[in-house]
């Protein structure tokens, strides 16, 4: 089995979220999530675009969902087309956004494929629940899913690789508990079916909760014998 990795990656400017896409690159990522929300400006995305091969998803997570960008939703979603235009090929939409199908369909015209999102930054419901989230997103028919959830106690990991596993023969389901309890559950999530986890660029680097660096990660892996 070979485990693929999604390396997240953040900066206040292009130039610099350049030479970390060329490093994750370097580093054997799978695929690049270039987080937007803490740019001060936007010119030169193509740039990144062009200097990996790797698929790119571009994110743009608002103060609502704890990241960085404070501007209206109109301005967010127009960061993401912009992105899209410049030639990303994953646009990353929370299951909340502002009028989400017509969303989806103008990113689909132009090309992009949809990954949609969501993430409980507090807790981890129960099975049920979450279970009901899943079918909330299965409604809008995006390329890949994303289900996050916050480990409060070591049992959450089951529980959210339970509907990681339960779920994944059919719906290509990233997921997985954020936060310092539930790193194993990153660790995990691809040998319960989903496409591919999350790891940051290195220590220090993190763009979420619980996240390893990719060297962390692929070390673990190559010594259980499955880089």
């Amino acid at each position: 089995m070979s485990v693929q990795v999604c390396v997240s990656i953040s900066a206040t400017d292009v130039p610099e979220l350049l030479g970390q896409a060329q490093k994750a690159e370097r580093l054997f990522a799978d695929l690049i999530e270039v987080r937007l929300d803490k740019l001060r400006s936007y010119r030169g995305l193509s740039k990144i675009a062009r200097a990996v091969e790797k698929p790119l998803i571009a994110t743009n997570r608002p103060l609502s969902d704890k990241g960085s960008y404070d501007g209206s939703e109109t301005d967010r979603l127009k960061v993401l087309t912009e992105a899209v235009s410049e030639g990303f090929d994953y646009v990353d939409l929370e299951l909340a956004t502002s009028k989400l199908g017509n969303a989806i369909t103008s990113f689909r015209k132009k090309g992009a494929k949809i990954l949609l999102s969501h993430h409980d930054h507090f807790r981890t419901p129960d099975i049920t629940k979450l279970q009901t989230t899943l079918t909330k997103l299965q409604e809008y028919k995006p390329d890949l899913y994303k289900i996050v959830t916050t480990a409060q106690f070591p049992q959450d990991n089951l529980t959210i690789l339970s509907l990681l596993y339960k779920n994944c023969k059919r719906t290509p389901l990233v997921c997985f508990a954020m936060g310092q309890t539930g790193i194993w559950s990153r660790i995990m999530a691809p040998f319960y079916g989903a496409p591919f986890t999350y790891a940051s660029l290195g220590r220090g680097l993190e763009t979420g909760r619980g996240q390893l660096a990719i060297t962390d990660l692929r070390r673990i892996y190559e010594t259980i014998g499955l880089a």
